[in-house]
């Protein structure tokens, strides 16, 4: 029963952390400045499916990404993934739409472009929260979060960088699709990483208060598929 209970409430809190994380995505997409990286190369390939005569939102682009991506690691490195990784190829993109519904009910983008980069700051602080809250729950994240964890594994190296170096990939594929380019990108590229890795440790000890448990690090089973 007990088993039972911190699963549902791993699942819950892995849920809240999804939607933050889009949440802070949304607020980029509106202020029409530059998006995070990622979200420029959702961007960009939904531009390009568009083009080709398809009709995709930038949640289907972002579905299509992360299936292609949980593909490949499969097929590398199958044992990061866990149940939430399927929640999120699956969840991720219909959470997307949904926030840019809820975020376009405010008029950002009649807002100065000093409020406007204050607000992709903000927005990337928002999604540095929620991935500290989502991975801490120990069932899994996205494939393209999962990349940045199997390179550090490998390499040694710290997470901001490796997370920076990732998203100037992502942001230079997603220029060339069509995605668009602007001074919040740039800002996103160079100030996610180390917001990620400052919000980590805190993510791990809100949620293990909330599941009354010790730390992950410390026998906490992992939710595996």
């Amino acid at each position: 029963m007990n088993k039972l209970l911190s699963t549902v409430k791993r699942l819950t809190l892995f849920f809240i952390g999804m939607s933050i994380i889009q949440f802070g995505v949304a607020l980029y997409l509106r202020t029409n400045i530059g998006s995070d990286p990622f979200t420029i190369f959702t961007q960009g390939l939904a531009c390009a499916l568009n083009n080709m005569g398809l009709n995709a939102t930038t949640g289907t682009a972002n579905r299509i990404i992360l299936v292609v991506l949980f593909a490949i690691i499969f097929l590398v490195q199958k044992n990061h993934i866990k149940i939430g990784t399927l929640i999120c190829v699956i969840g991720v993109g219909p959470i997307i739409d949904m926030g840019v519904n809820v975020v376009s009910h405010f008029p950002i983008n009649t807002y100065g472009y000093a409020l406007k980069v204050g607000l992709v700051v903000l927005g990337c602080f928002i999604i540095a929260i929620g991935f500290s809250i989502l991975s801490s729950t120990n069932v899994g994240v996205a494939p393209n979060d999962i990349i940045p964890f199997i390179i550090q594994d490998k390499l040694k190296v710290e997470y901001r960088w490796i997370r920076m170096g990732l998203d100037a990939t992502f942001l230079i594929g997603g220029y060339f699709l069509g995605g668009t380019l602007g001074i919040g990108t740039v800002i996103a590229m160079l100030i996610t990483g180390p917001f990620i890795q400052t919000c980590l440790p805190h993510g791990e000890k809100f949620v293990n208060f909330i599941l009354n448990e010790e730390m992950v690090n410390n026998g906490v089973e992992d939710i595996n598929i």
